[in-house]
């Protein structure tokens, strides 16, 4: 399986952000790109909703080379939501509402908190999703490993200040549930912070595929083994108790 991130800055223009996204692809074909939080608007609230009003469509304008990821808001049941989306060729799907809302940026109050966590399949793989602050709660992803995701994708939008910690959680999000995790984060200055990159793809022992350290756009990408996760499982058996 190959994966890959697509790590930029966001534009205060939402059809900037996608092209932004389809040039930065555009060498690669029947890939899985994990896209950051919000890739389309941020967190810039006085524009927000202005600009998302027609998210299937404004997803329409990604590539069809290859699948993409991450969050966008949606409105649901007249309620906003920071929703996880699944974008292959003219489709897509949300699988998943943010539960954990960030009150350091008023998240809180401006989206509704989703019910659950769940898992989805991917090219015939379960996988696993959340976004940016559900990374520091890890029940988050006991739950997600015991679902069956061999790999957990997490779009974020999170502050270059703390940007260790988005570092060390997501190494050990992968070590201790023996999992692929790929990270996806926004870069540079933007109307609510200064952003810190280092989107990373993980490997079930805490390995770093591949990297993002620099503070550009860029794409990061790897193939991923899957047949890594079972093998390291039976090496190390874990979690017995819990899954009980």
């Amino acid at each position: 399986m190959n994966i890959g991130c697509v790590q930029i800055k966001i534009e205060e223009d939402v059809q900037k952000n996608i092209e932004k996204v389809n040039e930065l692809t555009s060498d690669y074909s029947n890939y899985i790109f994990l896209l950051p939080e919000l890739f389309t608007t941020g967190f810039n609230y006085e524009h927000i909703e202005k600009q998302s009003e027609n998210h299937f469509e404004v997803l329409q304008g990604l590539s069809e080379k290859n699948i993409y990821m991450g969050s966008i808001l949606r409105f649901k049941d007249g309620k906003r939501y920071n929703s996880f989306f699944v974008k292959y060729k003219k489709e897509v799907y949300f699988v998943y509402d943010k539960v954990n809302l960030f009150p350091l940026m008023d998240e809180d109050k401006y989206f509704s908190p989703g019910n659950g966590y769940y898992t989805f399949d991917i090219n015939g793989v379960t996988a696993g999703c959340a976004i940016c602050f559900d990374l520091r709660y890890c029940e988050v992803f006991y739950h997600l490993r015991n679902g069956g995701a061999k790999i957990v994708f997490l779009p974020a939008e999170w502050p270059a200040k703390r940007v260790e910690h988005f570092r060390a959680l997501s190494i050990a999000r992968a070590i201790e549930n023996q999992l692929y995790f790929v990270c996806c984060n926004v870069i540079g200055n933007t109307w609510s912070d200064v952003f810190g990159g280092n989107s990373m793809i993980i490997d079930p022992w805490g390995k770093v595929l591949a990297d993002a350290k620099n503070f550009v756009d860029k794409v990061i990408v790897s193939e991923v083994d899957l047949k890594l996760v079972e093998e390291v499982r039976n090496k190390l058996p874990m979690r017995r108790d819990y899954e009980r």
